[in-house]
C-alpha cells in the first residue's frame, strides 16, 4: 500500500524527508545542499543554490536515506564515498548540536 502525501493546496513549505518519507514543515527540516563542483554541504540557512534534499534532524532518518541510497537519487548525480562519508559526519555533529547532548561529540 502506498503512502499518501498530499500537499495541502497553497502550502509550499512542506517537503519530504528523504529518510521516512514523510510530508513535513522546511523549517523542521534540514536541508542539504550538493553543487556542481561535487560540494555536498548543510545549508543551515536553506537559500543556498544547488541541488537540495531535505532529511528529518534524527538519526534514524540518516541512517535510512543512507542505506536506501537515495542520495543520489535526490541531488540526480552520483556521490563518491568519501564526499558521503563528510557529509554524514558533518550530519552527525549537526544533530548531536540540535539536540544539545554535546558530551556524545567525543
Amino acid at each position: 500500500m502506498a503512502l499518501k502525501r498530499k500537499r495541502r493546496k497553497g502550502n509550499n513549505n512542506e517537503r519530504v524527508c528523504l529518510g521516512c518519507s514523510q510530508l513535513r514543515q522546511k523549517r523542521e527540516l534540514i536541508r542539504i545542499s550538493a553543487f556542481r563542483d561535487k560540494r555536498v554541504i548543510i545549508d543551515e540557512a536553506k537559500n543556498l543554490g544547488g541541488r537540495g534534499a531535505y532529511v528529518c534532524p534524527v538519526t534514524d532518518c540518516v541512517i535510512a536515506a543512507t542505506k536506501r541510497k537515495v542520495w543520489a537519487y535526490a541531488f540526480k548525480r552520483p556521490i563518491d564515498a568519501q564526499t558521503l562519508n563528510e557529509l554524514l559526519n558533518q550530519l552527525k555533529r549537526h544533530i548531536l548540536w540540535m539536540s544539545g547532548d554535546l558530551t556524545r561529540l567525543w
